[in-house]
């Protein structure tokens, strides 16, 4: 009986494929397969447990020095620690005759037309790790220090806002009183122009009820200008 043929291809992890829990949620490792030669060389995965693993790519062609990496997804499942060393993994290769391994079509490998004493096999075991407690409970304490650190800082900010409407509270107080000053202020310049107005035409002294009332005009404008400002003011301070 003809021995088998050592494997050609490098393959890491060369005896072993590790998988990290918990198992709740599929889990990943990769497998690299490199091609030393300067020959064409096939590949094709086999896994004793197909349904519980899913292998992408699981064949294919590797050109001369080239490398290939292959995603090795494990299924969500209830873990058993009986059964952690229980599945295993068959990389098959051949190194490819372009004369007589492709089908019709020049560019199809065909399998099953290789004799078995070409083929190389290597055997890789699967190995489950559970994390332990410390590494379960670590992300849940950098999850609780990162919300205990976003509600400090949002209590914070409450606070800083809390004290800026305060002041700006009592700016706008501040403001309104300047307000209702400023139109005590213009109505009682409005009635003095009434009575001064009363008084010159009493008196016919036209000439100089004009420049009067130009001095009140003024006064009354300069009011209105104060009055259309500060409620400018008042307005901005609120326009966020």
């Amino acid at each position: 009986m003809s021995s088998k043929i050592e494997q050609i291809l490098v393959i890491e992890p060369p005896h072993e494929l590790k998988f990290k829990g918990p198992f709740t949620e599929p889990v990943q490792t990769v497998m690299t397969l490199k091609n030393p030669v300067d020959k064409k060389v096939a590949f094709k995965i086999k896994t004793t447990a197909p349904k519980r693993y899913c292998v992408r790519p699981n064949c294919g062609e590797l050109d001369a020095k080239e490398k290939a990496e292959i995603s090795v997804i494990l299924q969500p499942f209830d873990y058993d620690a009986n059964e952690r060393n229980k599945h295993k993994f068959l990389v098959q290769t051949v190194i490819i005759d372009p004369i007589t391994d492709y089908a019709e079509d020049g560019k199809t490998f065909q399998w099953r037309d290789i004799d078995e004493g070409r083929i190389m096999d290597s055997k890789l075991k699967c190995s489950f790790e559970m994390p332990s407690i410390d590494q379960l409970i670590e992300p849940k304490n950098i999850h609780d220090e990162t919300t205990g650190l976003l509600e400090n800082n949002a209590e914070a900010d409450l606070q800083k806002v809390a004290t800026e409407m305060k002041e700006l509270r009592e700016e706008e107080n501040s403001l309104r009183q300047e307000n209702i000053k400023l139109k005590e202020d213009l109505l009682r310049l409005q009635h003095e122009i009434k009575n001064q107005n009363q008084q010159k035409r009493s008196t016919g002294g036209s000439q100089h009820m004009v420049m009067q009332n130009r001095s009140v005009n003024v006064t009354l404008m300069v009011g209105l200008a104060i009055i259309v400002a500060m409620l400018g003011i008042i307005a901005g301070k609120y326009v966020f």
